[in-house]
């Protein structure tokens, strides 16, 4: 399951932003209520939430709803440089089987949505794209744009033709259906219960023509540090502290904190729970932290600690303390 915790990497809001521009959308539509700023369009080691880049997919889908194919064209915009140390893995696979199987073990350093379901049966591969999580009004989108960046990096690292064996589309057939097999050299099915590309597992054990088993152990171990370093800096509860220890005044209200991530307070709440966590727990956590810090080092009074950490006077911040560590906050200095 993709953690959404983990930020993404500009690239995919880039392509997509240089094809809504190439339909006619300006920069500050595409842009309009996310908190990304023009300057890091361009910044090849910028990052952002997930949440950050639904909302420009959601902008740049309402800005061109005339324009068909919108999703495909955008996935076929991406180069392998755009995946960094990911895509190099990928490129120095021994094959498209084995490429596979090690997107999937690092998938959260990539810029896809949905989940990645693999299986193997005789002679043939399934790949599963499990996109339940994402917000029904982009999943065609994002099932359609990540389904055509699947394709265009495949071909990437193995311009030797190999189109899928049979694939399914578990949304409607669009008007666009054609372009479909223009892209995969066949037509899906549509409306199928699942979306599931089938591949030749002969084909796709093929060795690639860029193999190079030493670079592909030395990225994949790069792959592990830096999923790990994004993991450590930026769980969803790792912003939440770092929100509220830079103002615990205003950052007291779920509302104010779950805004400047960009997204609902129901969604925080729920990426909380993903984690094990809580909004309470973590405000309390950090809280708790400061206070300490404040009625200790800093020597302040309780009156300023508790406007300090947004509380209403002394009486309910030494409630609060209380609760906390089980004695009041002058016990806790005087000890």
């Amino acid at each position: 399951m993709p953690d959404w915790s983990i930020p993404h990497g500009i690239a995919g809001v880039r392509r997509l932003v240089e094809v809504a521009q190439s339909h006619g959308a300006t920069l500050a539509a595409c842009l309009e209520g996310t908190g990304i700023i023009p300057a890091a369009i361009q910044d090849s080691e910028a990052e952002i939430a997930p949440e950050q880049e639904l909302r420009v997919i959601r902008n740049v889908v309402d800005a061109l709803p005339q324009v068909p194919a919108l999703a495909l064209e955008a996935g076929l915009r991406y180069h392998l440089t755009d995946f960094g140390i990911w895509g190099y893995a990928l490129f120095s696979s021994r094959s498209l089987r084995e490429a596979l199987l090690l997107a999937m073990r690092y998938l959260d350093l990539s810029a896809i949505f949905g989940e990645l379901i693999y299986k193997e049966q005789g002679d043939e591969l399934f790949l599963r794209l499990d996109y339940s999580r994402v917000p029904a009004e982009v999943r065609q989108f994002l099932i359609e744009r990540d389904a055509a960046a699947i394709l265009r990096v495949q071909r990437l690292i193995d311009p030797r033709p190999a189109p899928p064996l049979r694939m399914y589309f578990e949304f409607p057939r669009p008007a666009y259906a054609g372009r479909f097999q223009e892209l995969f050299g066949k037509m899906p099915e549509f409306g199928a219960p699942e979306t599931v590309f089938v591949l030749d597992r002969k084909v796709s054990d093929q060795p690639l023509p860029q193999a190079n088993e030493a670079t592909a152990r030395m990225c994949e171990a790069e792959c592990q540090k830096l999923l790990a370093r994004r993991r450590a800096r930026s769980g969803i509860s790792a912003k939440v502290r770092d929100i509220i220890l830079r103002q615990p005044a205003q950052a007291a209200d779920m509302e104010v904190v779950a805004e400047e991530l960009c997204m609902t307070s129901r969604t925080l709440r729920r990426h909380l729970a993903d984690q094990g966590t809580s909004f309470r727990a973590l405000r309390d956590e950090v809280l708790m932290t400061l206070a300490e810090e404040l009625i200790g080092t800093a020597r302040m009074k309780l009156a300023e600690v508790a406007e300090r950490l947004g509380y209403s006077d002394a009486a309910a911040f030494s409630h609060a303390f209380k609760r906390w560590r089980g004695v009041t906050p002058g016990a806790a200095r005087s000890g």
